[in-house]
C-alpha cells in the first residue's frame, strides 16, 4: 500500500514580525513543496494588564503533491 503526504499545515512561533518575513521567503523557496496559504498573528504576554512582550504566531500550508495524481512519497521529519 503507497501513502502519500498530500499536505500539512505547520504553526511556528516567532519574535518578530521581520522574523515572519523572513520564514515566509524560506517557505517559498523550498523545492520540496508548493506554499499554498502563509498567515500570521500577533500574540502579546501581558502583566497586570500591560503588555509586556510579544510574539507572532505563523500558519503554513504546504501541499507535497496532487492528490488525484501523486508522483513523489514524502516522507516527514520533524527534528527537535
Amino acid at each position: 500500500m503507497s501513502r502519500y503526504l498530500l499536505k500539512a499545515v505547520d504553526t511556528y512561533r516567532v519574535a518578530t514580525v521581520d522574523d515572519v518575513e523572513t520564514l515566509h521567503q524560506e517557505l517559498l523557496d523550498d523545492p520540496m513543496f508548493d506554499l499554498t496559504a502563509f498567515s500570521y498573528k500577533t500574540k502579546y504576554i501581558k502583566q497586570k494588564g500591560e503588555i509586556v512582550d510579544e510574539y507572532q504566531v505563523v500558519s503554513a500550508t504546504k501541499i507535497f503533491t496532487d492528490e488525484k495524481e501523486p508522483d513523489r512519497i514524502v516522507a516527514p521529519n520533524y527534528e527537535v
